[in-house]
């Protein structure tokens, strides 16, 4: 799982993590600097990853979504190791955007759904670009955005549940440092998506295992110079926030390289945090 980017990824990336022996990769949005062209140019460099590839676009990455489907579709696609399926076939390649979709991982002991939620969050009560959203995905309002998750719930076919996506959801805290707190209005609040939030709520209403819940959006370090908690475990829920803002920072020694890495096994899930020196093949 890699957080919000903001330009900082490069060739050095692409070879690294065609090093490491990853099923599947998550990116958890805001791929360039909030222009069209340093997005595009990041999700080409994205486009020649060779493990499957889950792209969930952020608030920055408002291109137009055709061009950057088109981007991440660069590359000619290779064996796949987990059985990825979508809601959305019409990318081809193992590189594709996700967002209001359902994909299935399966492999030997692992029998999990995944929901990628709503894309271009920027966080707060009101939904983050309407006419975007209404054009785009058919949305107009949060609650046409909660039901659409919520449809996506009742069609899991597994017990076992992941959500990814870009801001992460309500409830968790409306302190300035909380992990989806407001950092940048006076008196904090809670910055989560609350049809992010209805739609976990949903799945534990009709027995589903909720394991864990990613995303980023909300930089790690705030406004405060206050450190967030990265992870929060509620009522048996792993929260992840992905969004150490530069990935790419230089240390004493060398620059290093941030990424997550869960496992997901029948017990449940695993995460931790990884840093690659800039020389370290994976």
């Amino acid at each position: 799982m890699v957080g919000d980017l903001h330009t900082h990824w490069d060739e050095v990336d692409v070879w690294q993590f065609a090093g490491r022996p990853y099923d599947l990769l998550f990116f958890a949005g805001d791929l360039g600097g909030g222009l069209a062209d340093s997005t595009l140019r990041v999700a080409r460099s994205i486009s020649r990853l060779r493990q499957p590839t889950l792209v969930m676009p952020g608030n920055n990455d408002t291109v137009d979504i055709e061009d950057l489907a088109a981007e991440l579709a660069l590359q000619d696609g290779v064996g796949r190791i987990l059985a990825i399926t979508a809601d959305r076939e019409d990318q081809a390649g193992d590189v594709r955007l996700c967002g209001y979709s359902l994909h299935q991982l399966r492999a030997p002991g692992v029998c999990v759904d995944m929901i990628a939620a709503r894309p271009h969050s920027m966080g707060g009560a009101s939904l983050s670009f309407p006419d975007y959203m209404r054009d785009t995905y058919a949305i107009d309002s949060l609650e046409d955005s909660a039901a659409r998750l919520r449809a996506l719930v009742d069609a899991a076919e597994a017990e076992d549940l992941v959500f990814v996506a870009h801001n992460g959801p309500t409830g968790l805290g409306d302190e300035p440092h909380a992990i989806w707190g407001c950092d940048f209005k006076p008196g904090g609040g809670d910055w989560g998506d609350p049809d992010l939030a209805q739609a976990i709520d949903h799945a534990h209403s009709i027995g589903k295992r909720v394991l864990a819940v990613v995303a980023g959006h909300m930089h790690l370090e705030t406004r405060q110079g206050v450190e967030r908690p990265w992870r929060v475990e509620r009522n048996g829920v792993l929260y992840v926030n992905s969004a150490r803002v530069p990935r790419i920072f230089a240390g004493d020694d060398d620059t290093y390289r941030h990424h997550l890495v869960m496992r997901i096994s029948a017990g449940g899930v695993e995460i931790e945090e990884v840093l690659l020196a800039g020389s370290e093949r994976g």
